[in-house]
Formats: structure tokens, C-alpha cells, sequence
């Protein structure tokens, strides 16, 4: 991960409604197996990506959980480009949810709770590889994509309010559920917020005017 999509990643897992170890996540960052080997040279790198990553994650929480700030996504600006993209931080924030994605059901199964997660879903699939999945026919102008962006912190901070009792619920019985993680949905498979529909032509249709 780059330092935009590990920002998604981190604002995903702290949304989350359940504790996610680090156990479980950090291969995710460094692009290894789980439990596999880390991509360091010594102890001193280890020390040095602890440290910077879990400041990083203190200031998304920190943002998130704190009434006199607002969150903002590490968005960063390609070359030549006035605003940011965003499709690497709403795909990373994406993986964050696909941690224990059965624990965001609830979010998936509703259209009204589902809505906080549209502009994450927009950008994530933007660029999709099957043009029958992406948002957009045609790249949005600077006053969509705008508002989109506007939309990822808007849905992060909803969606960190809304699961903030089940996280506390579990903070309570001290312990932290096991994640599950399931595979990737094909685009003519069902779709998993129980529609009966293809993804294709559901939560993979993204739409936003």
C-alpha cells in the first residue's frame, strides 16, 4: 500500500464495528501472506515502521473520535493534477472493510445505511477493469469528483458514529471477535446484500449524480 490507500485501510479498521488485531492486518500493508515474512532489513526498519504507522493510525483516530476536529482523508495529487483521485484511498478503505466483512452486513442489507458508503464505492470501482463495473462512462468533472471526495470523509466520520456502540459493546466483554474473510464477489455471482440480483447490476452498479 501507498500512504493513501493505507490511510483508507486505517479509517476502515477503526470504523469497523469489531476490533481488528494487527495480527491480522499487517501483511495487508506490505503485500504479504498472512503471517508470512515482513519486507524488513532489521530490527532498526521495524522499530521505524511501527512507530510511523501507528501515528499515523493515532492521527486518523484521534480525527475521527475527537468533536473538535473534522477527519480528512490523505488524499494525494498526482502530477499535473489540481485535485486528488481518491480511488486508492476508498480501495484501500475497502480492503479495511473485507477484514471482517460479515460484521458489515447490516450496512450492505440496507439502502438507507448502505448510502454512507456511496462515494467509498464510487471511487473504489471508478477504474474497474470491467467497464460494466466502473461509476462512470466518463471521467466526472472537478465539481462531481469534488463533491465525491467531500463524501469520503462524510461517510468515514458516519460510519465511525454509527458502529461507535458496537464497538464499545465490545471493548465491554473484553474480548475481540475473530475476523472472517471471505472471498471477492464475481460480477454475475449474487450479490451480498441479499437482493437476489448480479453484483453487476447492484452494489457493483454504482451510480452517483
Amino acid at each position: 500500500m501507498n500512504l493513501e490507500e493505507m490511510d483508507g485501510f486505517f479509517a476502515a479498521l477503526i470504523c469497523s464495528p469489531v476490533i481488528v488485531p494487527p495480527s491480522e492486518y499487517l501483511h495487508e500493508i506490505w503485500g504479504g501472506e498472512a503471517h508470512g515474512n515482513a519486507p524488513f532489513d532489521g530490527i532498526d526498519d521495524v522499530n521505524e515502521f511501527f512507530s510511523l504507522m501507528m501515528r499515523h493510525w493515532n492521527s486518523v483516530a484521534g480525527d475521527l473520535l475527537s468533536q473538535d476536529t473534522v477527519f480528512i482523508p490523505w488524499l494525494d495529487v498526482e502530477e499535473g493534477e489540481k485535485l486528488p483521485k481518491g480511488n486508492r484511498w476508498a480501495q484501500g478503505f475497502l480492503r479495511g472493510i473485507e477484514m471482517c466483512r460479515e460484521d458489515w452486513d447490516e450496512i450492505f442489507a440496507d439502502d438507507d445505511k448502505f448510502a454512507m458508503l456511496l462515494s467509498v464505492m464510487a471511487l473504489a470501482h471508478e477504474n474497474h477493469p470491467d467497464p460494466e463495473m466502473r461509476t462512470w462512462k466518463t471521467p466526472p468533472d472537478p465539481e462531481l469528483r469534488e463533491k465525491v471526495l467531500t463524501g469520503l470523509a462524510v461517510s468515514a466520520q458516519r460510519l465511525y458514529d454509527y458502529f461507535r456502540p458496537h464497538r464499545m459493546s465490545e471493548a465491554r466483554h473484553g474480548t475481540a471477535a475473530p475476523t472472517r474473510r471471505t472471498k471477492k464477489i464475481g460480477r454475475n455471482e449474487p450479490c451480498h446484500c441479499g437482493s437476489g440480483k448480479k453484483y453487476k447490476h447492484c452494489c457493483g452498479n454504482v451510480t452517483i449524480n
